[in-house]
This record gives structure tokens, C-alpha cells and sequence, in this order.
């Protein structure tokens, strides 16, 4: 890649560079320069003002793409509506729209723009926004337009078999091939307009030369041989000093033309490199984004000898202007993005002033948050985007979302201009309702903090913070407040909380473990019962080696009080299972089967202190099932349920009647025997009907989801990760 030299700052320059042409969605790379030479005295051209008549900073929208002496060229990319190029007036500060059909192209330092669609190219006076000239296509055939200057048009055609090209001028008074342009001149380029001159620069045998066109006569003159690399990366020279780079990989090189004494600046490895000189001082850095500090990140001068400024803190584009200043599009931390002019002040130094304002600040910044004040998980399932615009996305950003109640989070770094990139200026965090311990966003109030830290190192990090809820609809099992079930185990004597959660986006169910208890081994029976004491959470209840029966209720940290006693004498029971409403009161209720087989019914009171009825007898030969469990509600009647596994291995379906007594069973399947245990789970998938977890000898857990259909219940088991093989189901 190569860059465009600047003319020199003590006559008129027979500049280095190309024109303008700027087309549509397209973007034109420069061709390689040589250096510019002094030859004649430059048109004196007024200085343009640095604000409009009301003493307003100017608009900017989009990239500068060029400056006249009455105003300036932007280029704004806007995707799907095209592009739109604006003319902005010193005077007043009046942007004008161009019309564009096709392409709009620019000779830097002209007030003319030419436009052109698939008939004409139309060349308008932006001093006034008027069309001085219309050329017809049919005229320009093969040949490419570069801009014009006043209301003569330039263009360039290219011999496709040598690649020789020919510049073409098309004055009021006459049409010509500029004379004095090699025949075999290759990579023609134009620089800045100065009066009725243009400089030109172009190629012959690999040498790079630079002379005058005199637009009145057509006529190229003063050629001479650059003094720079062929291919230099980037370059610009003065009376008394020259600058460049050979590669973007290689020092700014800087010259006093006049000792011979040279310096060099480490650019590290330069993407669009600026390189401008006024008078000693060399102008440079890297015209992009950074995503690691740089030391050419900055737009700086420096003198042969040493001395240095700094004038920007970061850099987009560089223009000359036709008075011999330069025009920057770039910005400080101080003042924010916009055009600054550069020139040199009274004590010989280069200064910087901002002329014209876009509104952006060079500050990392972050707006007002896009996310909502609640968030229904429950609709949401796949998870949901929460944004933050930022004023620039080269950012390290940390983001950390606390449950207020709880204390736990869920924390992601992110690289919105890579890896997450979502959006032009739009951080997104795309989260999946789960936190950094795999579990489930529980319920509730959450604090948001966001950090973003510039990845060029350009100013202070930018915070923010805010709330928001989330909601899930509640789940009989759930200890967390989180809407997904929790499987309650006995690990050599431990007791663990599996959060199992599921991923709509991969059909797959995992649980996450949390001690939650020990010394669980002084019980012999422990069943989860839901809850049955009327508060918000599932409860449970142990049975000692005595036959005391006690109650542990949920509490708000996701596992259990501290016991209370219900009674004595519950060594009787071979069987308990709880957790199925079986009398339509809206309280779970507890079955257990004696050793004579008998089937007791103990109705939930939702008192704490008695959480359960007298025993009613509602049944006999119960002795023929070595494991029962209640279910809730898998048959589709509001009724709960209950499942019994015979000695053989066959499973039945016992359908409650809403009275506390059961239909006659339904077979559900055999094999069942190849289970050391297995007990119900609320609604692990969202559909609203309880599922069912079974466990072998060696730890393999099973799901079953319901189906909500009595005749078959449930689905093909899946795998249920994250079970252990000590672990024993409670419930």
C-alpha cells in the first residue's frame, strides 16, 4: 500500500498524490508517489475561516474526502441507503447534499465536484452549489473520471495491452490530451489544486516523476525524478526537510535536506500511515482503530534535532488544504472528534485547531443501556441480549450481573470489536440466563456493573451500572427461585443440590452440585415432599434410626433450615413418598405403605408445627412394590399421581381421583428393576408436567420427561449428567 506525498509549503507543489475520486461502495487504493519539487510561486489563496458566521464549529458527517478553498468534502457510508457526499461551506457552515446516482469524484484543493450517473458526468460549483458544466458518458468512453477544477473536467484512460495511460482535459474552450506526459507513463496521479495549476505525478520504467499541469494550456512542465523508494509506504517534503517510510514495518525516516542529518521514529507496524511535513517538522502516525496501544496512535511532529509535539490523540485522515495548510480528521481526549487545521504558529511551532465537530467523543463512553427492567426467562429461553452503546468498540469490557439477594453472579470479558461483535457502536452481552456457577439466574433483583477499558490505552476506563429483575415462573422442586427443578441426593452422608438445566438451543440436560448439608447419615429415610408448610420453597422430611420423623423446610440460600419434629413411631413404614396434591386442596400430600402392605394417606395442613393430618387408610397389598414415589400430576387430570415399581420390575401408574384414593393401576412398562432407586422431579423441560429421575448401581441417572398423556407418561430416558455413582435420591 501506498500513500500520497504533500507538496512543499515554499512554492507551489508538483505534488505527489492522486485526485479524489471517490465512488460509491467503492474504495480506490492510491498509487505509489514521488517526492514533490518547488517550481514556481503559488496563487495566494485566502485563508478559509475556522468557524461560520455565527462563530459555530462546522459539521461533520462521515470522512473528510477533500477540501476546496470554500469549504470542505465529506463521504459518509450509510450500508443499504449508499453513500452520501456533502459539501460544507466555510462561510456559513451549510452542508449541501450532492446528488448521486453513481459516483462523485474530487480534485483535492477544487470547489468543483463532479457526479456522475449512467448519461452524464455534471461538474457543480460548490461555492455556490451550481451546475457550471454537463459532459455526456458517450464522450468519456473508457475512461475513468478523476474530478475537475472551475468547470474543466479531468479524466484518465488506460492502454490495456502496455497499461501507458493518458490524461485527458476537457476545458470550456477545447478538448486535449495533456502534452508533456510520457507516451509511456504509468500510475498517473493528481495532487492539490493550487489557482490554474495542478500537480501530477506518474511512472515511467519503474522511476516515479512529478511535474505542473497548466490547466489553461494543457501543458505539462518542470518534470523531476522523486527522491523517495519507489514504493515508499508513506512520504512528504518541505524546502528544508523530507519524511517517510519505507514499509510499514520500518522507522519514520526524517531528513534535513539541507545538512544531510536524519533521525527515525519507531512506528511499530503502521496499517494506513500518515506522514505529513511543515517547514522542519515531520507529521505522522497510523490512521486506524488500535487494539494494543501504539506508538504511532497519536498524531505527533518532530524535528530532525528532536523536539516533538503532540497535536491529536488519535487520527482518521489527512487532507492538504490549498493555502498549504493540513486538515485532519482526528480528535483529543479533551475535545472530542472533529477537523482540525494544522499550521504552523507564530513561534515556528505546528498547532492544532478544531474547526469543525461530528459530536463523538475520542473518550470511551458508554450509553444509556438497552437492557429491560424485567426479564422473563420463561419467554426468553434461548437467553437475551443486553446492550450498552459504546462511543468506540476497541474495548475491553467487563461486565458482572449480582443477584442482590444471593450475593452470586455471572461475570463475561468481552471484545465487542471481534468476537463479540454485534452492532456499528453496540456492545452486546448475548446472555444465556445462567450464572458462573452453571446454575440458573435465580429470581429477583440484580445489580449490573460494566467496565470498558481501551484497548489503545487512550484515556481512562469508561463504567456504568443499573438493575433489573429477572422472572421465571415457580417449580415445585426448585430451592433457588431459579424455575428449574433441584434433585436432593445423599452423598456418604452429604447432602447435595443438583440444579438441572437445560439448554433449549442442544436438547441436553446437566446438573450442577452444591453441598449443601452433612452428617445425613444419622437418618434412614429422607424424602423431599415439596412444599408443605405453605411457604415458597420445597421442604423435606428425615426419618432417624429411631422412627422420628422430622421436617426441614427450604430457606432462601438454597438448602435447609434447621429441623423440627413431627412425630414418632414412623419405623412402621417400609415406603414413604410425598409430594403429590391428591385431594385437590392445593398441599402436597405424603403416602407411606406399612409392612403389611397397607397404604396410609397423610393430608398436607400447611402448618408447620403439624404438617400433616391423621393417617386414612386407602389401601392394601402394597407389599407386592419394593419402591413407590409420588409424581404431582403426569396424567393430565389436576389430580396428583403415583408410580409403584412391582418386584418383577414392572412400573404401574396409579392415577389419584382427586379424593385422596387412586384408580385402578395402568402398566407403564417393565425393566424397571434395573434401577437401585428412582424419584420424581417438577417440570425439568418447561412443559408443565413432572418428570421422572432414575439411578443405577453404578450411577448412570436417567430422565424421563412427562408427557402429561396417562397412557404413555413419559418419554425415551436421556442421559442426566453430573449424577454421582455414591449418590443415593432423596425423594
Amino acid at each position: 500500500m501506498t500513500l500520497p506525498l504533500r507538496p512543499t509549503r515554499r512554492a507551489l507543489a508538483v505534488a505527489a498524490g492522486t485526485a479524489l475520486a471517490v465512488t460509491a461502495g467503492v474504495a480506490l487504493t492510491p498509487p505509489a508517489v514521488a517526492a514533490p519539487t518547488a517550481v514556481a510561486a503559488p496563487t495566494a489563496v485566502a485563508a478559509p475561516a475556522a468557524t461560520d458566521a455565527t462563530g459555530q464549529l462546522l459539521p461533520l458527517s462521515g470522512i473528510i474526502a477533500g477540501t476546496g478553498t470554500s469549504g470542505y468534502l465529506t463521504r459518509e457510508d450509510l450500508g443499504w441507503e449508499g453513500v452520501h457526499f456533502r459539501w460544507v461551506r466555510y462561510s456559513d457552515g451549510t452542508a449541501t447534499l450532492i446528488p448521486n446516482d453513481y459516483t462523485v469524484r474530487h480534485v483535492n484543493g477544487s470547489d468543483s465536484v463532479v457526479s456522475e450517473d449512467r448519461v452524464t458526468a455534471t461538474i457543480r460549483d460548490m461555492t455556490t452549489g451550481t451546475v457550471v458544466r454537463t459532459v455526456p458518458n458517450s464522450a468519456l468512453y473508457q475512461e475513468f473520471v478523476l474530478g475537475a477544477v472551475g468547470s474543466t473536467l479531468l479524466s484518465l484512460s488506460t492502454d490495456e495491452t502496455t497499461g501507458f495511460q493518458k490524461l485527458h482535459v476537457y476545458r470550456p474552450d477545447a478538448t486535449t490530451v495533456a502534452t508533456g506526459l510520457p507516451s509511456d507513463a504509468k500510475r498517473v496521479g493528481l495532487g492539490t489544486a493550487r489557482g490554474g495549476t495542478i500537480a501530477v505525478d506518474y511512472e515511467v520504467d519503474r522511476v516515479r516523476y512529478t511535474a505542473v499541469l497548466d490547466l489553461a494550456t494543457s501543458t505539462l512542465s518542470g518534470a523531476e525524478r522523486s527522491s523517495f523508494p519507489l514504493n515508499a509506504w508513506a512520504g512528504d517534503q518541505s524546502e528544508t526537510t523530507r519524511a517517510w517510510q519505507a514499509n510499514n514495518n520500518t522507522p519514520l525516516l526524517i531528513e534535513d535536506l539541507k545538512s544531510g542529518a536524519r533521525a527515525s521514529v519507531d512506528l511499530g507496524y503502521t496499517y494506513r500511515p500518515v506522514v505529513r511535513v511543515l517547514g522542519d517538522w515531520a507529521l505522522f502516525a497510523d490512521a486506524r482503530n488500535f487494539y494494543e496501544p501504539s506508538p504511532a496512535q497519536a498524531l505527533r511532529a518532530r524535528t530532525v534535532s528532536g523536539d516533538e509535539v503532540r497535536l491529536l490523540d488519535t487520527v482518521t485522515k489527512a487532507v492538504d488544504e490549498p493555502d498549504g495548510s493540513l486538515l485532519v480528521q482526528g480528535g483529543t481526549l479533551a475535545d472530542g472528534q472533529g477537523l482540525y487545521r494544522i499550521r504552523l504558529g507564530a513561534d515556528g511551532k505546528p498547532a492544532a485547531t478544531r474547526i469543525a465537530s461530528n459530536g463523538k467523543p475520542v473518550r470511551l463512553t458508554v450509553g444509556p443501556s438497552k437492557i429491560p427492567a424485567v426479564l422473563d426467562l420463561d419467554k426468553n429461553r434461548t437467553g437475551v441480549n443486553l446492550d450498552w452503546p459504546l462511543s468506540r468498540l476497541n474495548a475491553e469490557v467487563t461486565v458482572t450481573l449480582r443477584h442482590q439477594r444471593t450475593g452470586e453472579a455471572r461475570t463475561a470479558v468481552l471484545q465487542p470489536a471481534s468476537n463479540d461483535y454485534a452492532a456499528e457502536n453496540l456492545l452486546r452481552f448475548a446472555w444465556d440466563g445462567t450464572l458462573d456457577s452453571g446454575e440458573r439466574a435465580f429470581n429477583g433483583a440484580y445489580n449490573w456493573t460494566l467496565t470498558a477499558t481501551p484497548q489503545d490505552g487512550l484515556g481512562p476506563a469508561a463504567t456504568a451500572s443499573g438493575s433489573f429483575t429477572v422472572t421465571r415462573k415457580a417449580n415445585a422442586s426448585d430451592l433457588t427461585d431459579n424455575g428449574s427443578p433441584d434433585l436432593i441426593v445423599r452423598n456418604n452422608g452429604n447432602l447435595d443440590r443438583l440444579d438441572l438445566t437445560h439448554s433449549t438451543r442442544v436438547p441436553n440436560f446437566n446438573t450442577v452440585r452444591t453441598e449443601i448439608g452433612y452428617a445425613w447419615h444419622i437418618y434412614d429415610r429422607v424424602e423431599t415432599t415439596r412444599n408443605i408448610t405453605g411457604s415458597a420453597l420445597p421442604d423435606l422430611v428425615a426419618r432417624d434410626k429411631k422412627g422420628g420423623l422430622w421436617l426441614y423446610q427450604g430457606n432462601s440460600t438454597g438448602g435447609y433450615g434447621g429441623r423440627s419434629w413431627i412425630g414418632g413411631g414412623w419405623q412402621v413404614y417400609d415406603q414413604i413418598a410425598a409430594g403429590s396434591d391428591l385431594n385437590r386442596d392445593g398441599r402436597p400430600d405424603l403416602v407411606a405403605t406399612d409392612k403389611t402392605g397397607a397404604l396410609w394417606l397423610y393430608k398436607g395442613t400447611g402448618v408447620t408445627k403439624a404438617p400433616f393430618a391423621p393417617r386414612t387408610r386407602i389401601g392394601h397389598g402394597w407389599n407386592t412394590y419394593d419402591r413407590i414415589a409420588a409424581t404431582g400430576n403426569i396424567g393430565g387430570d389436576p389430580s396428583g399421581d403415583l408410580v409403584a415399581r412391582d418386584r418383577s420390575g414392572v412400573l404401574w401408574l396409579y392415577l389419584g381421583r382427586g379424593d385422596g384414593t387412586f384408580a385402578a393401576r395402568t402398566k407403564i412398562g417393565g425393566g424397571w428393576n434395573t434401577y437401585a432407586d428412582f424419584t420424581s422431579v417438577a417440570d425439568a423441560n418447561g412443559n408443565g408436567v413432572d418428570d421422572l429421575v432414575g439411578i443405577n448401581s453404578l450411577g448412570d441417572a436417567k430422565l424421563y420427561l412427562g408427557t402429561g398423556n396417562w397412557t404413555a407418561p413419559y418419554t425415551r430416558p436421556q442421559e442426566l449428567n453430573g449424577v454421582d455413582y455414591d449418590d443415593t435420591l432423596l425423594g
